[in-house]
């Protein structure tokens, strides 16, 4: 199999946004196209290692997973395929799949894994001559007698040693005749519509395979749009790919099928993250179309995202406005080069309007009753779990509901909704087929006409005052047209995040997010540039006057409240954030798979009919007016932690960098100790200029509006931390901050405790690394300053160097304590700070750096069998393993971190044949320079917590840490020790300390490099 069949995702003309953030550099998709090269080539080994790094690089990325399953397999790494093949399943339905999983499980001899893989496969998927197969050898082996599987065309065929003459067929519970055909039964025209089709012998349920999804296999998805040249858009059967759709375009309001198209040819410029996706391109030019709106329905009755629609909808409106501006109305068809142009369609739909185009907003209208909109159609947990909750929250007041069923293909909901609306008085109506969104709210729109609405999205949840609080804020000021509460999931009124996807709250903690919201911003309004549909308060005298939601341009929804907010601005309306208030929100429970493609399609359709529109929202969105308001909640929900301890919680604050690594590790476990004794530990960082304060015990964006502007709002921030009661102040890294962070201790007038992580405090270069990037010597402030002066600085602060030492004095001399990793940064710290008593404090405790007995059997079963990492990419075996000196490089590694010297070392190693390379367990600023010498492979960057696995799996004699500044402790020499392996370190800092203490290693002379290092490092032996 060609591991590059139909994944499209990787071309860099069909990349979307979203997918480079996926992909997250170029060096992932070099990595798997050099994995795919691989493998089509033979080299399984090679494959496998470069598509591990691939999968590392791409962030999960579904067909890096996918490829990389089949060469897990193909090395002997079953139970890696396997996990691989199970995490993609659970994220996408395909064929292929579960074929390779079916086939997997019953290779590795879990009989009973397949089988149940193999279920799935027959009861969703149309059966191709490699899947019977497979499903007569999976039963054969496992005892099954008979199975079952619908072909390409729907025929239902039974299979095994004794198929049975006259099975029993039931279509969703009901008795169903069938007629035999090519070897298969046929159903009653209409089948298609059903859910389910049991299969039954002698009235007992023994068909492997039954009963069949019915939805499931004639399903179709798939996307149209309004194109430059006609209707185009994309389409497929999920569960039958190699069948090409039928279309049926038909008239919106009488359903008559006025042209029939198949979708035949495939299509390579959609790009998916469902792995072998074989989308089929539709195009009808606009000669073929007929007149005005259409829709696009599938082979099984259901319409296709983005129908209906109109292709021809700008060109003609661009027409007739030409005309119009010539004086000239058109009121019969005019032909324009053979195409028929209609008499001036309806592009707005609207309610009676009293006012015209350019009328201002009616000031004097007085406050109206409020209706509630909620459109249904799947999801009936999500959807009943709404309906309670607004139901909760009306109940007694004069509020209508109406629910507006969209024809939902769901008959556990449609019972559903229409017992819960008869049992609460809600008004249910209900669509004979499905039209969408805005089609419904429109429907009930004018069920209430003359009210206010809030259309509230059914995957929505509300808490008490939710009403209150939009009414209140819409009638603050005569101009308000909308409102919308914050909420979890709702663009540019997200919370606590804007631009990160949040955590969905479930009901009690909607309810608490209510009242913290009401707490911290009741009665505030902030104007925004347009309402989010998911909950939309709209005032009665701005729906007259702007009219329904647009059905004939925005199909099954998305932008199609924006808009209606664009035309109400254009006639003098406003629109309003009310952060008083908060609505959960589930997120496009009823669009499923087709919503990125969908709000692609209505952001375009938004743009060419309000052009400037996203620069308008760019703009807005630069200027975050909301985020004082989410800054208040956050205040409010950050001190009811405190409240809910019991008043004022003795709390420290660790103050540290942005950077991650090693200081993050011990920032975390520091927090997790006070955690341990009752007391809160805060975590502040730098941003954006200022600060973020975080509580440890959270995650760490919670409250990412907690931000301070500094100096500007050091009050304020210091009286937050006084009101939290620091009494402790521990500094591990002040690089990011400006000068104010020296002064925090005095300002919360409470001790402090400093913990150094590297040389900041005398080095404005932080690693001692001179200009030409090695060691500098430590010389003294003369030198500092030609130094700085030639090489620049590393930290934020421009401050001279004199100044700067004596400012670190201070701090350090008034210190509760200052803490050091080793005895040799105690030494560096002291030659310039003799005043100063340093405290030796390991990061680690000795047994944590023992080799994991426990996970050694692990490695030797799961890793004896393949090839060490690298070994196909570098071009050899297992078998060649002690011909050459493996060393395995740890982590992250810059400049500082050697790689200069490893660059050196592998060019010298690939020029003079030595036998020598490098495996880097990690990655570096410039992967493709080493991997060029033919002596580096690096596998990407690993989770903390497949480092062991990872470092095992390499299969090297030793680690060799080249990091050529004094590292003051150094955890990947912990983890290299804790994985089995000596470490060669130069003699700088903690490492050449800890190894010359631990004899678990060799030291070596830093001044070594390219040939002169080489000849040291294959003379070592590491048999002892």
């Amino acid at each position: 199999m060609t591991l590059l069949q139909n994944m499209l995702f990787w071309q860099d003309e069909t990349l979307t946004k979203e997918e480079r953030t996926a992909l997250a550099s170029a060096q992932a998709q070099d990595s798997f196209r050099r994995g795919n090269a691989a493998w089509e080539s033979g080299q399984q080994d090679a494959a496998w290692d470069w598509l591990e790094r691939a999968n590392r690089q791409a962030a999960d990325n579904p067909h890096v997973m996918f490829a990389l399953a089949l060469a897990r397999h193909a090395v002997g790494d079953v139970p890696g395929a396997i996990l691989l093949l199970e995490t993609l399943l659970q994220r996408f339905d395909f064929r292929e799949g579960w074929v390779l999983l079916t086939t997997f499980r019953q290779a590795s001899g879990d009989g009973g894994g397949a089988l149940r893989a193999l279920v799935k496969l027959l009861s969703c998927f149309a059966a191709t001559p490699e899947s019977q197969k497979l499903a007569a050898s999976v039963c054969r082996l496992n005892g099954v007698a008979l199975w079952g599987f619908l072909d390409r065309d729907g025929l239902l065929k039974l299979a095994g040693p004794h198929v049975p003459d006259k099975p029993e067929f039931r279509l969703d519970g009901v008795p169903v005749r069938a007629v035999r055909k090519q070897g298969g039964w046929s159903f009653p025209q209409g089948w298609q519509q059903a859910h389910l089709l049991d299969v039954r012998c002698a009235g007992v349920p023994a068909v492997l395979g039954s009963p069949f999804s019915i939805k499931d296999f004639f399903s179709c998805d798939g996307m149209v749009s309004a194109g430059a040249e006609g209707l185009e858009g994309w389409c497929w059967h999920p569960y039958n790919a190699d069948c090409a759709p039928s279309l049926t375009l038909c008239h919106p309001q009488t359903d008559k099928a006025l042209l029939r198209v198949t979708a035949e040819l495939f299509s390579q410029s959609v790009s998916s993250d469902q792995p072998l996706a074989r989308y089929r391109r539709i195009f009808v030019p606009w000669e073929m179309l007929p007149e005005g709106p259409v829709r696009v329905v599938g082979p099984n009755g259901q319409e296709l995202a983005g129908s209906p629609l109109e292709a021809r909808l700008e060109w003609r409106s661009a027409y007739q406005t030409a005309q119009m501006l010539n004086g000239v109305l058109p009121t019969a068809p005019i032909k324009n080069k053979n195409r028929k142009i209609a008499s001036a369609p309806s592009l707005f739909l609207p309610l009676p309007v009293v006012d015209t185009v350019l009328a201002q907003p009616d000031k004097s209208a007085g406050r109206q009753p409020v209706a509630v909109i909620i459109p249904v159609f799947r999801n009936r947990g999500v959807t009943l779990a709404c309906l309670q909750s607004v139901q909760e929250t009306v109940a007694g007041k004069k509020i209508r509901v109406v629910v507006v069923d969209d024809a939902s293909p769901e008959p556990d909901l449609v019972e559903a909704v229409d017992i819960f609306t008869r049992q609460h008085g809600f008004q249910l109506v209900r669509h004979e087929r499905n039209r969408g969104f805005p089609v419904a709210v429109n429907t009930g729109l004018q069920k209430v006409s003359g009210c206010d609405v809030i259309v509230l999205n059914s995957d929505a949840l509300v808490a008490e005052g939710w009403v209150e609080e939009l009414r209140h804020v819409a009638y603050a000021a005569p101009d308000t047209g909308t409102v919308t509460p914050f909420s979890n999931d709702a663009s540019i009124l997200s919370y606590p995040s804007a631009d990160k996807k949040n955590r969905i709250p479930d009901d009690e903690e909607t309810k608490t997010l209510m009242l913290e919201a009401h707490a911290a911003n009741a009665g505030q309004a902030v104007e925004i540039p347009t309402a989010n549909g998911f909950c939309m308060y709209v005032r009665h005298d701005c729906l007259r006057q702007t009219g329904l939601l647009r059905e004939d341009v925005f199909a099954h929804g998305y932008g199609e409240e924006n808009d209606f907010c664009m035309r109400a601005r254009a006639l003098g309306w406003k629109h309003m954030a009310a952060p008083g208030a908060f609505v959960a929100h589930v997120g496009s429970a009823s669009f499923g798979g087709t919503r990125a493609a969908l709000m692609q399609r209505n952001a375009t359709l938004l743009e060419r009919l309000h052009p400037g529109y996203h620069a308008f929202i760019a703009r807005w969105m630069a200027q975050d007016p909301l985020f004082e308001a989410r800054r208040r909640l956050d205040l409010v929900r950050f001190r009811s932690q405190s409240a809910r301890k019991g008043g004022k919680a003795k709390a420290v604050l660790l103050v540290t960098h942005q950077h991650g690594g090693g200081v993050e590790r011990v920032v975390q476990e520091q927090a997790a100790g006070f955690q341990k004794k009752g007391v809160r530990a805060l975590v502040l960082r730098p941003a954006h200029h200022g600060c973020v304060l975080e509580d440890a015990a959270a995650s760490a964006d919670a409250w990412p509006s907690l931000r301070f502007r500094l100096p500007d709002e050091w009050t304020v921030l210091t009286r937050l931390l006084r009101a939290e009661g620091v009494a402790l102040v521990a500094l591990h890294h002040l690089e990011g901050y400006t000068s104010e962070i020296y002064k925090l201790a005095d300002a919360l007038r409470c001790p402090h405790t400093v913990h150094v992580h590297d040389y900041m405090w005398f080095c404005q270069r932080i690693s001692l690394l001179g200009p030409q990037g090695t060691y500098c010597g430590e010389p003294d402030v003369a030198g500092c300053q030609q130094c700085v002066a030639l090489a620049g600085r590393n930290i934020t602060e421009e401050q001279d160097i004199p100044a700067y030492l004596a400012r670190s004095a201070r701090v350090l001399e008034e210190a509760r304590a200052v803490y050091v990793p080793s005895h040799d940064t105690a030494k560096r710290m002291a030659r310039h700070f003799p005043t100063v008593t340093f405290q030796v404090k390991a990061l680690e405790k000795p047994r944590t750096m023992l080799p994991d007995a426990g996970n050694a059997p692990i490695f030797a079963e799961k890793y004896s069998a393949l090839p060490p990492v690298g070994s196909g990419v570098l071009g050899y075996g297992p078998a060649q393993n002690a011909l050459r000196l493996r060393l395995c490089v740890i982590g992250g590694i810059g400049w500082e971190k050697g790689y200069g010297v490893l660059h050196e070392a592998a060019l010298d190693a690939a020029l003079r044949d030595l036998p020598l390379e490098f495996v880097i367990v990690g990655h570096t600023p410039d992967d493709a320079t080493l991997m060029k010498t033919g002596r580096v492979f690096i596998t990407g960057e690993y989770q903390e917590k497949e480092a062991l696995s990872l470092i095992a799996s390499v299969q090297a004699q030793a680690a060799f840490l080249p990091s050529i500044w004094p590292e003051t402790w150094c955890f990947t020499l912990s983890l290299a020790w804790k994985a089995g392996l000596p470490a060669i370190v130069f003699d700088l800092g903690a490492p050449a300390e800890r190894v010359r203490a631990s004899g678990r290693g060799k030291v070596i002379d830093p001044a070594l490099s390219g040939a002169a290092l080489n000849d040291i490092l294959i003379k070592m032996d590491f048999t002892a």
